[in-house]
């Protein structure tokens, strides 16, 4: 269980989700925008925000997954140790073994699906950058949108 990496890959996520708010390159035209396409910029910089907390949220949990297995494996070291030492209940630790071994593998296959899910973020991420960063539109557009959700979520 590595924790170092999940933590680099979600940072890398926040990073590039910054991006997304910079302003335009220097040298560059910003590209003038209807107010249906600053709604779809709007509505899919809000989508990849909840998706990055869902997967800091899934990240942390694994985190803690990994900390308990590791805490599980130490104990488990002290008990192989005692059960070798007296020659008893080497059947109960074997099954412990196993379990411990199952739950590993559970969570080395939660890790590999939510690293996936990262890089997925992450392309989809650069793809609404690539749409949505630089963009010019009118102040009384995003206004409107910003109305428009606000009696949304009223109803």
């Amino acid at each position: 269980m590595r924790s170092i990496p999940l933590l680099t890959l979600l940072l890398a996520v926040t990073a590039a989700q910054q991006v997304a708010a910079q302003s335009t390159p220097a040298g560059t035209t910003p590209r003038n925008v209807t107010r249906e396409e600053l709604r779809v910029c709007m509505n899919s910089e809000g989508e990849l925000a909840k998706r990055r907390q869902g997967l800091e949220a899934r990240g942390k949990k694994q985190s803690e997954e990994g900390a308990a297995i590791r805490d599980e494996a130490a104990e488990l070291q002290q008990e192989m140790k005692a059960a070798e030492e007296n020659s008893r209940n080497t059947d109960r630790v074997e099954r412990k073994v196993r379990a411990h071994n199952l739950r590993i593998k559970a969570a080395n296959d939660v890790l590999t699906a939510l690293r996936g899910d990262v890089d997925q973020l992450n392309k989809d991420t650069n793809a609404h950058n690539d749409k949505c960063g630089g963009i010019s539109f009118l102040p009384e557009d995003k206004e409107a949108i910003l109305k428009e959700r606000e009696a949304a979520a009223k109803k």
